[in-house]
């Protein structure tokens, strides 16, 4: 007996070992490959995948047309033993390229071996094309099956993957094997129906009909049914409205070639006169009726620009990375509307912030040379910003000679917007030119502007009358800046006497009246303000009333006015009202809802950095309050300095408390009752800080109202003077 038939003996036996043995010697016989089948078999059966799938690979590759060998690999793989191989897979990918010899059956089940293998490591499409070629060969209904099932996993696949037409193409397969399969019509169908409902959703209605016929032949219940009966009935009426709209075209093309040309030359007056001379033929007034809307949309639209632009420019000086994008927006509307006169003088102001001086000049002086609407105060603005201050004092004389509008006196005010440049301290204009340009023009004007610009003197003298009391505000407005509150209660008064329109003078004078002690005259000049106030400005003049309502340490109320005015200021003065009501968490929300609309926003920065020290974060708190420039240094100290005691920073603590202003410490020693010539140690120092932040109530400003909280009784007397009447220091609750 040979070598390969003692080793089946042994095998069948159970005797792998003497087995091997044989099947080995037996493997340089002539039998070599049935020899090496069998040693593969016997790997497998002790548990070695790999020794058996390298042996099974070896006769495969020296005998290409030996099925079994296939049949042994496959069968390892199934087995799990080896675990996935890429070199056992490619060997088994080798049967697909075999041509069919006399044993067709034979190389049909080596195929469908192969296939179940390749299924089970996931080689779905290698897989297929086994069963396919198996079914080829042999009309099996074991490998029709399979082939359903490796489609069906196919199917699944992509459709867990997103990929409708794939799952769509192996529907398709399927139902070519197994017309009758419900599971794969339903599922064709549901592909379908939705590729035809997105096509109506398009407007594709003949795509979206032939798909949803399709959907429901596969599968045709009432739910389908009535999709089809939709897309039908849409077809139908798309049909309809297409043949109207051809007769309707055909009736009106010849009065479009008439008006056609006016039309685009936007000459709609004439046109509209040259269709009524026609005797108003059908489809004449539609036409212009829809040009017309289309006008309106691109006025609209051109508006809408507008509000964009405005929203960018008004967000500028509290965000100045914004201004790019404010010098876009504008640029946009004059390129939708080259006669918009304000979209000029803003762009003019934009491009004066970035430094872009002859850009500026050339969009201003086409503003006044060419046909561009601007209103009177407009072209006054501009003209002051060209430094043609004889002509802009000329058109001023014209325009208090007629009805003067608040738009007019606040271009009179300040023609170059100096209160909404990011860099409030640059320098606006000349004045030494400006002075010999109005050295002969009509009226106080050259005292007023060089007032304006900062001349020393420059509004001496101003004239109280009628024409020209609303100058007083230029002098009020610089007054109160400049801390001289009585002189800025009485040009205040000269100027609402006068001229009473504008609602922020009555808010200034409120303040006035604050830093001078007069709280019950500053309420009543706040509640003026309000009620003078109108459209948007209205809840911007409600949330400066809370203000007020902080500085003057009515908290309740002042949440209470921020909160009801929604105005996107009030954030901030809603923060410091919820800080001090102890709500400290919800302070904090507010102050970052105001930070995040206004990033250079330094009130909104000191009460943060105080809402985080008061939390214990104080590490934030002196990263905030490094952010807040000088202006508001006596702030900085106060929190900066318990902070760092807070740190454990003494030195720190009272370097900060020595930089406070000696007024500002002798104000709260008095307060307190203290006495001595300073504090005796870091205790005291520090009772004097949080002191002074309590007696300072709601005031965290770093201008002229610092008076709003200090000197309190020379405040009231220096009050009744300004006002010049025995009701002058009466309180108004």
């Amino acid at each position: 007996m040979d070598d390969l038939s003692l080793g089946v003996g042994y095998f069948n036996a159970g005797r792998f070992t003497e087995a091997l043995a044989c099947f080995r010697a037996a493997s340089a016989g002539p039998r070599a490959a049935q020899a090496r089948v069998f040693t593969g078999h016997v790997a497998s059966a002790l548990g070695r995948g790999p020794e058996a799938a390298k042996a099974f690979i070896s006769v495969i590759e020296d005998f290409p047309r030996h099925l079994p060998a296939y049949d042994g690999l496959a069968n390892a793989i199934l087995r799990g033993s080896p675990a996935r191989d890429a070199a056992s897979e490619k060997a088994l990918l080798r049967a697909l390229t075999l041509k069919p010899g006399a044993d067709r059956a034979g190389l049909a089940r080596t195929l469908r071996a192969c296939a179940e293998a390749l299924r089970s490591v996931g080689e779905l499409v290698a897989a297929e094309k086994a069963l396919s070629k198996a079914l080829g060969l042999a009309r099996d209904p074991a490998a029709r099956h399979k082939l359903l099932d490796v489609l069906r996993m196919r199917s699944q696949a992509c459709m867990a993957a997103g990929d409708l037409k794939g799952a769509e193409k192996e529907l398709k397969k399927i139902l070519a094997l197994a017309p009758a399969d419900e599971k794969a019509r339903r599922a064709l169908a549901g592909l379908l129906r939705r590729r035809g409902l997105a096509h109506v959703t398009s407007g594709r209605l003949g795509a979206a009909e032939k798909t949803l016929r399709r959907a429901v032949a596969l599968n045709g219940s009432a739910r389908k049914e009535k999709d089809a009966v939709r897309v039908l009935r849409l077809k139908a009426e798309e049909k309809r409205l297409k043949a109207d709209r051809l007769r309707e075209a055909e009736k009106a093309r010849k009065l479009r070639r008439r008006v056609g040309a006016l039309v685009t030359a936007g000459s709609l007056e004439l046109a509209e006169k040259t269709l009524r001379g026609a005797g108003g033929a059908e489809g004449a007034a539609e036409y212009l009726a829809e040009v017309l809307r289309m006008r309106e949309r691109a006025a609209l639209a051109r508006r809408q620009a507008a509000g964009r632009a405005r929203a960018l420019a008004h967000e500028v000086p509290n965000a100045p990375a914004r201004l790019p994008q404010a010098i876009l927006a504008w640029e946009e509307v004059l390129e939708a509307d080259p006669s918009d006169g304000a979209a000029h003088l803003s762009l003019s102001l934009q491009l004066r912030w970035v430094g872009r001086r002859d850009e500026e000049e050339a969009v201003l002086r086409r503003a006044v040379e060419t046909k561009v609407t601007l209103s009177p105060a407009g072209r006054f603005k501009a003209l002051m910003r060209l430094g043609r201050y004889a002509e802009a004092a000329r058109l001023g004389e014209t325009i208090l000679d007629g009805r003067v509008t608040l738009d007019d006196l606040r271009a009179f005010w300040d023609p170059w917007e100096k209160d909404n440049r990011p860099d409030r301290e640059a320098p606006l204009a000349d004045a030494r030119s400006l002075a010999l340009a109005l050295k002969r023009t009509k009226g106080p004007w050259r005292r007023f502007y060089l007032g304006c610009l900062g001349e020393p003197g420059g509004f001496a003298a101003l004239p109280s009358g009628r024409r020209y009391g609303w100058m007083h505000y230029g002098a009020a407005m610089d007054a109160l800046f400049s801390g001289r509150f009585a002189q800025a209660v009485r040009s205040f008064n000269i100027a609402l006497r006068r001229r009473p329109l504008d609602w922020r003078a009555h808010g200034y004078l409120a303040e006035a009246y604050a830093c001078l002690d007069e709280p019950g005259l500053a309420r009543r000049s706040m509640a003026r303000a309000h009620a003078g106030a109108s459209g948007p400005e209205k809840a911007q003049a409600l949330a400066w009333r809370g203000e007020l309502d902080l500085w003057l340490g009515d908290y309740e109320r002042a949440l209470e006015r921020t909160t009801k005015s929604g105005s996107p200021f009030a954030h901030g003065w809603r923060g410091a009202a919820l800080l001090k009501l102890g709500r400290r968490e919800e302070a904090l929300v507010q102050l970052d809802a105001a930070l995040k609309l206004f990033p250079r926003d330094e009130e909104a920065l000191l009460w943060r950095a105080e809402a985080k020290r008061e939390l214990g974060r104080y590490r934030e708190a002196l990263d905030d309050l490094a952010l807040v420039t000088r202006q508001h240094r006596v702030w900085i100290y106060f929190n900066r300095a318990l902070a760092n005691r807070a740190l454990g920073d003494e030195a720190a603590m009272k370097a900060d408390f020595d930089s406070l202003p000696p007024e500002v410490v002798a104000h709260v020693r008095r307060a307190l009752g203290l006495g001595g010539a300073g504090p005796r140690d870091n205790e005291e120092r520090a009772r004097i800080l949080e002191a002074g932040l309590v007696l300072a109530r709601g005031f965290r400003r770093g201008e002229y109202a610092q008076a709003v909280w200090l000197s309190r009784r020379e405040g009231r007397e220096a009050s009744r003077a300004a006002s010049g009447g025995r009701n002058a220091g009466r309180r108004y609750g």
